[in-house]
């Protein structure tokens, strides 16, 4: 296994998304490392406690890198429809910390199952 993975979240509710990075940031998730991507740069997010930037691009180099290439135009579609992207990177405990903290407070889908954490190894 990578030492580092990240994880991708999607959010259509912005007051879910703040409150997600909250539970994150009371975990002690180390929010250096908590990215949230927002079209609008929507900065109520940054007083929870995350960055907040407007495009995948802007991420870190690390955080960006470990995006596959084809899945990076499905991300761009979510936030042409105002959807918010969490976007966690670090050690796979830490990653486990945040998908279970995301599982937890994420609503599930139609079909009852929460599926909205997506794991990415790195290669270092």
């Amino acid at each position: 296994m990578s030492e580092h993975n990240s994880l991708i979240a999607s959010y259509a509710n912005h007051n879910l998304a703040r409150d997600t990075v909250r539970k994150l940031q009371g975990t002690g998730f180390d929010m250096d490392k908590l990215f949230v991507v927002a079209r609008d740069g929507e900065m109520s997010l940054e007083s929870a406690g995350a960055a907040v930037v407007s495009t995948l691009s802007d991420l870190g180099a690390e955080q960006f890198g470990c995006i596959p290439r084809e899945n990076i135009p499905n991300y761009e579609d979510e936030l042409k429809v105002d959807r918010l992207l969490i976007v966690a990177h670090g050690t796979p405990d830490e990653i486990e910390q945040a998908r279970s903290v995301i599982d937890a407070t994420h609503p599930e889908g139609w079909d009852g199952n929460v599926g909205c954490a997506i794991f990415y190894g790195c290669v270092d």
